[in-house]
């Protein structure tokens, strides 16, 4: 059939892609059938909403000019006057307060800072408690920094806090919120969301950063844009702002240097092709080709955005629904808030292709969607990544992913170079556990990924696995320069339920963690790999399961560091054997996990490994195993030289250090409830909406306004609940704590220490219960019912361990002192855990206040 060729020009009269697809509609009303070619020439085509193709929009190659490099853009140029800031240093100003309102800003095509404290990695928190409002749908969050760190917002107005807003990194995690208000003089911070998840809280040692507010303008490169609409700027060496003259410095002189461009986003996404899959109505073979996608911008909401793995909330600027056949070939997607593609839902045979991704706020792909959809129609699969370059992301989601698979199958991530990146490179799966997942058979081939993680955040790998994945294959992959924060620096990283993953012919080296890690899986195979230079270790396994978790085999791991084999080992659950081991300067501990006779301790002979060269120079040591050896060098972008030599010269972050984290807080405790917030490292076990631990204002507290009430009800899954605890994990000396108690008609309360042994050892124990107080079966003492009681346990540990005692005094009690009662397991020395629990099985209350736990010699 024939192809009819449309042109787009900036001065045309079809001077867009969105005239050019009217278009082609228009002549499609007599010919539905008919086929299109547009050649989009030289120039810069400035949208203001993002250009939308639908079903019949397909069948149609929008390309480049021959030599042409056209750009759509969703920025607009700032073209008001610059003026010099009067007394600032090297300060300039515009006013924008007739337009819009943005986060984002780009000058001569490189990314301004939003002005931000520290201007280097991060601040650290030195508490983080929380109250929970709204039936617990929402919660309050009261943090405490380090006053010298808040200098910047001391002169700020209330409204002006509000439009602060605060980046903290926690485990792999980002949570982005605006300050409701700050004291910087005593360093606290308030801001309020979705209550914290227990297991990836705020808490002492998280990083955080402050952003947008002038007190922060202080670096080259940071931009402020105030709440009245002036935009303060701070150039780089070489960039010369308009004054309104041309070429003028603001000085009256004539300046050679070319003016700044400056832009910024009008758009949040670019191009979103939208089908209908789940009606059977697909946008089919559309083509991009050369084609620049360039500024989108992301304006944070009112609520900011709560953390999320992956970033899996954001979307792209290029985002596909419902297609087959939509390719993406020799374009560039850059200077962008979100991530850059997304083959969302009902997508098949797409393609991206030869593209160069970069400046990105989130990450590079995204492949299929978080839920199953209930219709096959709905669901994506059979798409390729191949052949890009994918680096420099992350810049507003630093905990955003290269390329990102979800529950999609049969996918193929190829020849890629992911670079200089905050978080894992390439994520396949989206299942926690062995539940159904549609992440099948994916090919993860001969992508180089390197320089990731940076030191911001943990639990990250070069390639991360989630669920159920059979037949995926992780193949031929080079990976290295892993550095996460604290934990986590993994090469190749099978997470919570991986299933059916064949790991091979990989070359992995220098991860701060180690280079294999399996958190928990089941029937992984881990062969034919290079393992190196694991700082921290060189395997890890992290939970023993009932059945095969993987099988460990014809693998070289070399190592110059301690530490060969981490986590748990030594059961029947790992197949290992016939591996080859070396350590450089030191002997090889095998540690009594690989046993087989098939294994051997030999220098594997690579060419030069110290200095990234794994060629084998003699492969007698490496036969033994049967290690088939393979060109590592394959990995990454092929084609033409200068793409191969692209990905090559990319600037990489050297390897930098974060801050020193704080030092551990005392493992003592005082608490009187008055700041109404629950105590910091104190872990809650409730039972939604029947049981509860909250700080209520309340006329009966013991001292203050306010007092700690848990709340019983009958019918709870655990008896136990409602519980709190904290673990401060003595070890030594002689412990005390003291607590006020009230108790209602009804409640049974048990106060306890234990160890941390398995199972754990119960050092004292007391009950509360039908008017009467015990410890084991030994009746203590009758006590009231609706009055205070001071309560002092005391018990020495360690090497003074083995009896304790408790005073008790009161208003309507009479002072009683216990001696020497012993321990309910003569065992026990340390304090790990200190719990207090509501053990009633029917509506009752328990009021606790004052309570204090220290230590002495």
């Amino acid at each position: 059939m024939a192809e009819t060729v449309l042109t787009v020009n900036p001065e045309g009269p079809i001077s867009g892609l969105e005239e050019a697809r009217d278009a082609i509609r228009m002549r499609r009303i007599d010919k539905p059938d008919e086929r299109f070619r547009v050649v989009v020439e030289d120039g810069v085509y400035r949208i203001t909403e993002p250009v939308l193709f639908e079903v019949g929009d397909g069948n149609v190659v929008y390309e480049a000019a021959p030599g042409a490099s056209p750009i759509l853009s969703g920025g607009q140029r700032i073209i008001s006057k610059w003026t010099k800031v009067a007394d600032s240093d090297g300060l300039w100003e515009c006013d924008l307060s007739s337009g819009k309102r943005f986060e984002q800003l780009w000058v001569n095509g490189t990314r301004a800072i939003r002005a931000r404290e520290p201007d280097t990695f991060f601040h650290y928190l030195h508490d983080a408690r929380q109250v929970e409002i709204e039936n617990g749908r929402r919660a309050r969050q009261v943090l405490a920094a380090n006053p010298g760190d808040l200098t910047g917002l001391k002169t700020l107005s209330e409204d002006e806090i509000r439009d602060v807003q605060l980046l903290a990194f926690h485990k792999w995690d980002i949570t982005r919120r605006f300050l409701d208000d700050a004291d910087p003089a005593s360093g606290r911070l308030i801001v309020s969301g979705r209550p914290m998840k227990p297991w990836n809280p705020l808490a002492r040692n998280t990083g955080f950063v402050l952003e947008n507010y002038a007190g922060a303008l202080d670096e080259p490169g940071e931009f402020f844009l105030s709440k009245d609409g002036w935009l303060t700027y701070h150039p780089r060496p070489g960039e010369v702002m308009s004054t309104g003259g041309a070429n003028s410095n603001g000085d009256g002189e004539t300046e050679a240097k070319i003016i700044a461009e400056c832009v910024f986003p009008v758009c949040d996404q670019l191009l979103i092709v939208q089908g209908d899959s789940a009606n059977g109505r697909f946008v089919e073979d559309l083509v991009f080709r050369g084609i620049s996608f360039q500024h989108a911008g992301h304006e944070t909401p009112p609520g900011g955005h709560e953390p999320a793995q992956a970033a899996a909330y954001i979307e792209a600027s290029v985002q596909v629904v419902g297609a087959k056949n939509v390719v993406l070939e020799d374009c560039e997607i850059a200077h962008v808030s979100n991530y850059g593609v997304w083959f969302r839902k009902g997508c098949s045979g797409c393609r991206l292709q030869n593209s160069w991704l970069h400046d990105l706020g989130a990450g590079g792909v995204r492949i299929g969607e978080m839920s199953i959809a209930a219709k096959e129609s709905d669901r994506t699969r059979e798409n390729s990544v191949d052949n890009n370059i994918i680096h420099d992301a992350g810049h507003l989601f630093p905990c955003a992913v290269g390329v990102w698979i979800g529950n999609s199958g049969f996918n193929d991530v190829t020849h890629n170079e992911i670079a200089d990146m905050y978080y894992t490179g390439i994520s396949v799966g989206w299942r926690w556990g062995y539940d159904e997942s549609l992440a099948k058979n994916n090919r993860v081939e001969f992508n180089h990924i390197h320089h990731i993680g940076k030191g911001w955040l943990s639990d990250m790998g070069g390639i991360y696995t989630l669920g159920p994945s059979p037949g995926t294959v992780l193949r031929g992959n080079r990976i290295h320069d892993i550095e996460s924060w604290g934990y986590g620096g993994w090469g190749l990283y099978n997470d919570e339920g991986s299933t059916g993953i064949l790991l091979e012919n990989n070359l992995v080296y220098r991860t701060k963690s180690g280079g294999y890690h399996q958190h928990y899986g089941r029937e992984n195979i881990i062969r034919n790999n290079i393992f190196a230079f694991g700082r921290e270790y060189q395997v890890r396994r992290s939970k023993a399961e009932n059945h095969l978790s993987f099988t460990f085999e014809r693998n070289i791991v070399l190592y110059d560091s301690e530490t060969l084999f981490y986590g748990k080992w030594g059961d029947d659950g790992v197949k290992i054997g016939g591996n080859l081991y070396w350590r450089i300067g030191g002997d090889v501990d095998l540690e009594g996990v690989d046993t087989s006779e098939e294994s051997t301790i030999e220098d594997p002979r690579f060419a030069d490994p110290e200095n990234d060269d794994f060629q084998l120079i003699d492969e007698t040591a490496t036969s033994k195993i049967g290690f088939q050896p393979f060109d590592w060098q394959q990995a990454g972008v092929y084609g033409k030289k200068a793409w191969v030599e692209k990905a090559s010269a990319l600037p990489m972050p050297e390897r930098s250090v974060p801050p020193q984290p704080l030092p551990p807080p005392p493992p003592t405790f005082e608490e009187d409830f008055e700041d109404q917030l629950l105590p910091l490292g104190i872990g809650i076990s409730v039972e939604k909406n029947r049981s509860d631990v909250r700080v209520i204002e309340s006329a009966l507290a013991k001292s203050g306004k306010h007092v700690l009430e848990l709340v019983d009800a009958p019918g709870q899954k655990h008896r136990y609940y409602p519980m709190f605890s904290f673990e401060p994990k003595l070890r030594e000396g002689v412990g005390t704590c003291r607590f006020s108690i009230r108790l209602n008609e009804g409640s049974v309360f048990q106060h306890e220490w234990r160890d941390s042994a398995t199972p754990y050892r119960t050092g004292p124990s007391l009950w509360f219960e039908k008017g009467e107080l015990r410890s084991g079966d030994k009746v203590l003492m009758e006590i009231p019912v609706g009055n205070w009681i001071d309560v002092e346990v005391t018990a020495g540990l360690g090497k003074k361990a083995g009896q304790w005692m408790v005073s008790v005094a009161g208003d309507e009690v009479e002072n009683h002192v216990f001696r020497d009662l012993p321990l309910v397991h003569p065992q026990w020395e340390h304090l790990d855990w200190i719990g207090f629990v509501s053990q009633a099985n029917t509506d009752a209350v328990v009021y606790l206040d004052d309570l204090e736990l220290e230590v002495r010699e």
